[in-house]
């Protein structure tokens, strides 16, 4: 039928230039988003630069207390060691030691060669609490909730006998780590588990639900990127924040600390028990 062919063409004549134009507008609102996105991102990362390193005077308080305050607490606060490797852990289950290796907000535990991921409840609690202290930091510098890594626990006296042959911070004699009361953290290694309280901009409303879905994807997938990036690129601005988290750990009698030298790790003990995590 001529009139039902000339409706058509009439049809395709104005829809073509309008799905044309709408096309443009979700192009032009793509890359607006993506733009957005990116200076998010920039102004994230410059916050990471405004973190002042640790002190000199920082440094020192890191270091005030020696190996042997370290044992002597340990002696006074944790279990007996365990001379057998082979026995570690069933007699740190035998104690009711607590494992800290499970899925955490705060910090990641992975296997060591050296050592097992037990620890008294009291030094678990001030492993929490120190989490606890670094995210607040984190919050108060505009930055996301890294975890940091915990890379040395529980040592029986063959792990610590045979450490001392490969790591010059190894402790000669007894070390801390024998009594499930230390821990050692990592400084310079941090993972980007969830943003945190931080959270890219939320795409623009006036576009499609399958386009918002795409942006969001696209947002979430740049985010992650680059906070992998950031902690590889700013580790001592993230260790700055752990160390202070410490210092005020230490000031409030609930740890003692070393920012070790040649390995890049904080040696932590607790210094006194904790009926519950001291925040």
């Amino acid at each position: 039928m001529p009139w039902l062919r000339l409706t058509v063409v009439l049809l395709l004549v104005v829809a073509v230039p309008v799905l044309a134009l709408y096309g443009v507008h979700l192009r032009d609102a793509r890359v607006a988003y993506e733009l957005e996105v990116d200076a998010w991102l920039e102004a994230v990362e410059a916050r990471f630069t405004a973190v002042p390193l640790l002190s000199e005077r920082e440094q020192a308080l890191l270091r005030r207390s020696l190996n042997a305050r370290h044992v002597a607490l340990a002696q006074d606060l944790g279990v007996p060691p365990v001379e057998a490797r082979d026995d570690l852990v069933a007699e740190s289950r035998a104690r009711g030691l607590v494992r800290v290796d499970a899925p955490s907000p705060y910090y990641a535990a992975g296997p060591a060669r050296y050592s097992v991921p037990y620890l008294t409840p009291s030094a678990a609690a001030s492993l929490d609490s120190l989490g606890a202290r670094f995210h607040a930091r984190l919050d108060a510098a505009g930055l996301p909730h890294y975890r940091f890594f915990v890379t040395s626990v529980l040592r029986s006296t063959e792990d610590q006998a045979a450490l001392q042959g490969r790591n010059v911070n190894a402790a000669r004699g007894h070390s801390s780590h024998e009594y499930a009361t230390t821990y050692d953290v990592h400084y310079r290694r941090f993972a980007s588990g969830s943003v945190g309280r931080l959270a890219p901009p939320a795409p623009p409303e006036r576009v499609p639900g399958f386009v918002r879905a795409w942006m969001r994807a696209y947002a979430e997938e740049q985010t992650a990127e680059a906070l992998t990036r950031f902690a590889a690129e700013y580790p001592s601005r993230l260790g700055a924040l752990l160390g202070r988290a410490l210092i005020a750990l230490e000031d409030s009698g609930v740890l003692v600390t070393v920012m070790e030298r040649r390995q890049p790790v904080f040696h932590t003990t607790i210094a006194r028990e904790l009926a519950e995590t001291a925040q």
